[in-house]
Parts: C-alpha cells; sequence; structure tokens
C-alpha cells in the first residue's frame, strides 16, 4: 500500500513509519523536517507546515493514497483541512486521537469506546481532540469518509521524553541517576497505562487498510496498568539503580506552585484506565510484545542523544519539599 504519515517524526509517529515499512508498504511523510534525526532513506518527505492550510491542503490535493495517518491533528480546523486535502483521493484515513477525551472526570475503571467525552470541557488538548473526531465521524457518516479514530494513552519511545506524575520536566531521569529521592503524587497508588512506541506503531500498522475499522473508535493501550510508583521504580530498574521515593499530597503540591503542579487536576491526578478490548477484536494477534525495560531504556537512550535531559541541580524546589516532608513528625511514633 501507498501510506501518507502527517508528521512522522515524533514518538509513536516514527515507530509506525518503522513498523509500515517492516510490512512492505510504501511510505511518504509530510512534515516541517526540522527533527535532527531523519526518517529513514526509502521514505519519501513531502516538506511543508500542516498549519499554512492552503498549502498543505494544495500539496496533497494532487497525491493519492490507499492510507493517511494523521498524527498531528489537534482541532476540528485540522480535521477540517485533512478532510478538504483528502477528500475522494485516500481509501482509509486513521487520525490520532486521545484518550485524554475521556475525561477527567473518568467514570469508570476500564473505560470502553462509549465512555461520556468528558474531556470536551477541558478547554484544551482533550476538547480539541472530541472536536476533530466528532467532524471526521460525521464525514463517515453523511459522505462515506473513510474514517478511523485510535485513541492511544501515554506512550513512550525514542523521539518523546519519558514522562512521571509529580511533574513534566525531565529532570527527574537525572535524580535518579545522582541518587537523589523523586516526588510521588499521594500514595503514588493512581493507575496509569504505558505504552511502548513499537507496540503503538505495530497496532496502527495492522489497522491500516482494515474495511472493518472504517467509522470506528479504539482505544490503543496497554492491557495492564501500573500504579505510578511502579511507574517509577521501573524506570530506575532500567537505570540500573533503586528508586528512593516520597509521597507529598497532591492539594499540597498545588498550594506549593500551581505553575508547577497545575496538570494534576486535568490529567495525571486521577487513576485512568481503559480497555483495549474493541482494537483486540479486531486485532486478534495484536498485543504488546516489546519488553518494559527495553522500551524505558531505548527512550532514555535517545533523549541523552537529543539533550533532552534536564540537570536536576537548576531546580531546587524537589529537594526543598521533600526536606520539608521528611520534617513532618513521624504520627505511628507519637501514636504508640
Amino acid at each position: 500500500m501507498d501510506v501518507l504519515v502527517i508528521g512522522g517524526t515524533g514518538t509513536i509517529s516514527r515507530a509506525i513509519v518503522q513498523a509500515l515499512l517492516r510490512r512492505g508498504h510504501a511510505v511518504t511523510l509530510f512534515n516541517r523536517g526540522l527533527r535532527a534525526d531523519q526518517p529513514p532513506s526509502e521514505v519519501r518527505l513531502l516538506q511543508g507546515d500542516r498549519r499554512d492550510r492552503p498549502t498543505f491542503e494544495a500539496a496533497l490535493q494532487t497525491q493519492r493514497f490507499d492510507v493517511a495517518i494523521d498524527m498531528i491533528s489537534f482541532t476540528a480546523e485540522d480535521a477540517a483541512s485533512a478532510l478538504r486535502a483528502l477528500r475522494g483521493r485516500v481509501g482509509h484515513f486513521v487520525h490520532c486521537s486521545t484518550v485524554m477525551t475521556y475525561g477527567p472526570p473518568f467514570t469508570a475503571l476500564y473505560q470502553d469506546e462509549t465512555a461520556p467525552l468528558n474531556g470536551q470541557h477541558d478547554g484544551g488538548y482533550g476538547a480539541g481532540k472530541v472536536a476533530a473526531d466528532a467532524l471526521l465521524l460525521s464525514a463517515y457518516r453523511d459522505e462515506d469518509f473513510p474514517a478511523t479514530i485510535v485513541k492511544p494513552s501515554f506512550t513512550y519511545g525514542p523521539g518523546g521524553t519519558l514522562l512521571r506524575q509529580a511533574d513534566l520536566s525531565s529532570n527527574w531521569i537525572d535524580r535518579l541517576r545522582k541518587g537523589q529521592p523523586l516526588l510521588s503524587v499521594g500514595d503514588g497508588l493512581n493507575y496509569f497505562q504505558f505504552l511502548p512506541a513499537p507496540d503503538a506503531g505495530a497496532a496502527f500498522a495492522d489497522l491500516a487498510g482494515n474495511p472493518a475499522s472504517l467509522g470506528q473508535t479504539y482505544n490503543l493501550v496497554h492491557p495492564e496498568p501500573l500504579t505510578w510508583d511502579a511507574w517509577l521504580q521501573a524506570v530506575a530498574a532500567a537505570l540500573g539503580v533503586q528508586a528512593e521515593i516520597v509521597h507529598a499530597p497532591q492539594d499540597l503540591l498545588l498550594a506549593i506552585s500551581d505553575e508547577r503542579y497545575g496538570h494534576l487536576p486535568g490529567n495525571f491526578g486521577h487513576t485512568q484506565v481503559f480497555s483495549g478490548a474493541r482494537l483486540a477484536s479486531l486485532l486478534p494477534d495484536w498485543r504488546p510484545r516489546t519488553p518494559q525495560r527495553e522500551a524505558i531504556a531505548a527512550t532514555i537512550a535517545w533523549m541523552d542523544q537529543a539533550g533532552q535531559i534536564a540537570a536536576s541541580a537548576a531546580d531546587p524546589l524537589e529537594d526543598r519539599i521533600i526536606q520539608a516532608i521528611r520534617a513532618l513528625p513521624d504520627q505511628s511514633r507519637l501514636i504508640s
């Protein structure tokens, strides 16, 4: 098949490209061509910025593809532009959405694709994806536009950074390497789903061109959730160190720095676990196969090469919070 990937150099995107090439497909990328690490030589590159909508649409209106996978569409306006560019020129259009369309608030454990789209109220990322998904599914119903929606949870691999619950800086990797303690939010037992990018890429590639997926939405998640403390320990193990974890209440962190910890109520401060049963039914041979330790190590290696690991010494706030927590009285000792 001839496959267009809009994007193609991000964490999931580059894994999709590799998976498509392994299956013998011809791959074209449309992106700005700004990444230092270039795509494989056998990939055809159409260089441009999709935010320049007239140029983006004109470039694709001269092309035809069996499949197009849109990895950098974040709003209804982006989706509408893709429709104008590819209507009648593509056999299957796969839109990368997100599980953040479901919330918060999240209404249950193992939410499936029928869950309420509470993310439409977040005023940002989730709301934009909800609107983009809705436009494409409406185009499927109204004009038979061959759209499929895929909703990944947190996916990690080369091309992106490893995230933790407490804050969005990468300096926690440096802290682990230096034997410094890490903050964990609450009791550290909120559950989340962490999927290696090669497994996500394989799912997209297996889905591409599948007529049974038209008009459907699929969660793309690891079937085995982890607690955030378990994730910290897994990353530490990949580095060959032990993680020393210090727990801090979420409301305390918010009171200390809304700028630093303000993302928690809107995303990582909740248990969020989603069902991948619908995708498993469509792709019975797909399952995560990449060893966790291998995927974490590959991500850290890319972060090192790209200079994406911040120095912990430049950010003393975490040490000050940990010191203050450790200075609190030991309640169990007082009770006894």
